[in-house]
């Protein structure tokens, strides 16, 4: 794999340091501006979760929010993995009235 693509599987895959309540995922502090958090993050590799293909919704135990942190080996071997569009089994949704 050439290193621009490499890059941007790198990049694409990544979430936010902070979530969506400006907890750092490294630190658990809100608003952190830690150098080692900053770095760390810059340097992690994030995938889609092998075991629920990145539908997790917040119902799958292995990941969070359905991408991984990974290795560059395991980034590298997840590279040719086709993903589904949809989920396997559809999920019902209830609609209040």
């Amino acid at each position: 794999m050439d290193s621009r693509a490499f890059a941007g599987l790198a990049v694409q895959y990544r979430p936010a340091r902070l979530n969506p309540a400006g907890v750092c995922l490294y630190c658990e502090t809100r608003w952190c501006r830690s150098s080692k958090c900053i770095e760390a993050h810059a340097a992690s590799l994030w995938a889609p979760c092998p075991v629920c293909d990145g539908f997790s919704f917040g119902r799958c135990n292995n990941c969070m929010n359905g991408v991984v942190e990974v290795s560059r080996d395991g980034l590298i071997e997840l590279a040719d993995r086709v993903l589904p569009r949809r989920a396997e089994e559809p999920v019902a949704y209830a609609v209040a009235a």
